[in-house]
């Protein structure tokens, strides 16, 4: 169990580098002609990019990335349809430092603005699913970890294959038949795959999972290659109730109303953007009107000491989180955010014992979470601006100042009805409004609900260091100053935020027990306060994803609660209709990650809710309801 993995450890002395876990090269040679002689001529890629409007390619073994900078510098060469978007999935277990990609690259100048985005772009070394805009049109899904594990967690449609792991001799755990059948569930009828190896193992197991194949003329001196096409349909899917039957994918250029204008809506706008599509934000307080108005808020992981769905899930999104307030800050030359550091100290002996078990595990990779005054550090972990954060997000998509009153479909369309009695037309629409989301038909049978929090700014106060978290935290402010926080209070559907001063003597009680000297400089009388109310659910995970189809899913999964076995028929889902919400005290973090999911799924991106486990999709928490289970991955059943 670990979410930490290992960097690729590279020999640059011998001809070519050379993997020292694996004893084998990278690349040698001209190793662009020979990735294009081999996987990019091998899927025949020229001539089907001529008519992809949707086109994804899957990869064993990333390595230096040179075959992806191949296939994208194709696709940007050839002519295709208007608003075509070409998907990358790509699985690595022992990746490249930034600096050793960087190194690599050196050798292929012709990739070099292209190489200079993938590295950028290259996630720190946690392990799961990490996605990433490389240009309009083109998105990475690079999977850290060991493919044998990565591969049952995956949703995708993939249309060509780079089998290029290392070599079979080298490597055979990655060419094994489980392999294979994993390959051919990911795949479109007629997907092809290739590979420079013709090993006597990798062509039994591909025909085993279905392919037929072909040996072809090798590039250098390697006689032979392999190809291969997935003959046989690809088998049904394990977890029907996940597969959404009747989702129809959006092209570029699609108008996509988000209902909300916190960091969730603030996160899809900007992903919506990235995909090609067309956001308009609805919210009659704007941008960070609600939750997400705070004076500050804490970036830091929540780690939990398993490798359970939920457990990758926040870990993934705390690293996708990371990367997003680098590239935002980057782009608008704006800093909103103060990277201090995260102390998170011990509740008790208990607590402590298990923040030991959780550094033993490297849950994080070392350079991410260390032990230190008896608790755990996050160095990258800090205190960031929540209104400049979500403006940053939203960018400048247009935002209606004006509250939504309803949801209905029209045709090949969604018409958003306004308070003031409008109705605006949009491709598709996605609720992200928090609680509010309970007010529209389509989302109130969902189990959200409200939790009202006090936040107390000081800003006059002595800042600390660093932020320090204990059930409650303390930290530096944005603008100044020490803000502490928050209360917890489970409040009705109706129930407006109120600030008290109970709440600000409790929050001032809690830092007092833990840091006496900072809790001494803080004096009522100085206090800004503010409460809000988040959304919250009862496993404390996000809803996310397409919205159900209500009576297709009570009908189809009853049986699900007596714990039948039988021929479940695949999901259904609302036409048009996904949902964000439930993303309580942790959506600062958390949102970019599950934002990023919800537009993969609207566009037909591989499924990186899946590869993580989160247990985020609608409809998988209607089939737990159903189930009567809590609201967590609801296993396979059994064939």
């Amino acid at each position: 169990m670990t979410g930490g993995i290992d960097h690729a450890k590279v020999d640059w002395e011998a001809n070519a580098p050379r993997s020292i876990f694996f004893d084998d090269i990278y690349f040698s040679g001209d190793g662009p002609a020979e990735a294009l002689h081999v996987f990019a001529g091998g899927n025949a890629l020229a001539e089907r990019f001529l008519s992809a409007r949707h086109f994804t390619i899957g990869e064993l073994g990333f390595g230096t990335g040179l075959n992806i900078l191949v296939a994208w510098d194709l696709w940007r060469r050839v002519e295709k349809p208007a608003g075509a978007r070409l998907e990358f999935l790509s699985f690595e277990k022992f990746p490249l430092s930034k600096d050793h990609l960087a190194r690599a690259h050196a050798a292929w100048p012709q990739f070099a603005s292209l190489s200079e985005r993938l590295i950028a772009a290259a996630p720190p070394a946690i392990e799961g699913a990490h996605r990433t805009t490389l240009e309009p049109g083109v998105a990475l899904t690079l999977v850290l970890g060991d493919a044998r594990d990565r591969l049952a967690l995956i949703d995708a449609r993939v249309d060509a294959w780079f089998l290029d792991g290392f070599a079979p001799a080298r490597n055979p755990d990655l060419w094994t038949p489980e392999i294979f059948e994993e390959l051919a569930r990911l795949s479109k009828p007629g997907a092809t795959a290739a590979t420079f190896t013709v090993a006597g193992g990798v062509r039994r197991g591909l025909q085993g999972a279905g392919f037929s194949i072909e040996k072809r003329a090798g590039f250098g001196r390697k006689r032979e290659m392999l190809t291969a096409r997935l003959e046989t349909p690809a088998p049904k899917p394990r977890a029907p109730w996940f597969a959404n039957a009747n989702l129809n994918t959006l092209s570029p250029g699609a108008k996509i109303a988000v209902i909300g204008g916190g960091v969730a809506g603030a996160s899809l706008a900007r992903e919506i953007r990235r995909a090609g599509m067309i956001a308009t934000i609805i919210d009659p307080e704007g941008i960070a009107g609600g939750a997400s108005g705070n004076p500050a808020g804490l970036i830091m992981p929540r780690l939990d000491f398993d490798d359970s769905p939920t457990a990758r899930y926040f870990r993934a999104a705390y690293a996708q989180a990371l990367t997003t307030i680098e590239e935002l800050e980057r782009e608008s030359g704006k800093s909103f955010f103060n990277p201090c550091g995260v102390h998170l100290r011990p509740l008790d002996y208990a607590d402590r014992e298990r923040q030991e078990k959780i550094l033993t595990a490297r849950l994080l990779p070392e350079e991410f979470a260390f032990a230190r005054d008896g608790g755990i550090f996050f160095p990258q972990g800090g205190v960031i601006d929540p209104v400049a954060y979500c403006a940053a997000l939203a960018g400048e998509a247009p935002i209606l100042r004006c509250k939504a009153s309803a949801i209905s479909n029209a045709d090949d369309a969604v018409l958003v009805s306004l308070a003031g009695g409008d109705s605006l037309r949009f491709d598709a629409a996605i609720i992200a409004n928090s609680r509010d989301a309970l007010r529209f038909v389509g989302a109130r049978s969902l189990p959200i609900y409200g939790v009202m929090g006090q936040i107390d700014l000081f800003p006059e106060a002595p800042a600390p260091l660093l932020a320090s978290v204990f059930g409650q935290y303390a930290a530096p402010a944005p603008g100044g100053g020490v803000v502490i926080g928050a209360t917890y209070q489970r409040v009705g559907a109706d129930v407006a935020p109120a600030v008290t001063a109970r709440s600000t003597c409790a929050n001032i009680d809690a830092v007092r027990s833990v840091l006496p000297e900072l809790a001494a400089s803080l004096h009522p009388e100085a206090v800004r306060s503010r409460a809000s109310v988040r959304c919250q659910t009862p496993d404390h995970l996000p809803v996310a994803g397409p919205l159900p189809d209500w009576n297709f899913y009570s009908g189809a999964y009853d049986d699900l609660r007596l714990g039948k076995v039988r021929d479940y028929p695949q999901g259904e889902v609302a036409p048009r209709l996904f949902i964000l919400t439930g993303l309580g005290s942790r959506g600062l973090v958390t949102a970019p990650f599950t934002a990023s999911m919800v537009v993969a799924e609207m566009i037909g991106a591989p499924d990186a809710m899946v590869t993580t486990g989160a247990a985020a999709g609608v409809a998988l928490m209607v089939a737990a309801c159903i189930a009567g289970t809590e609201l967590t991955r609801i296993q396979a059943l059994p064939d």
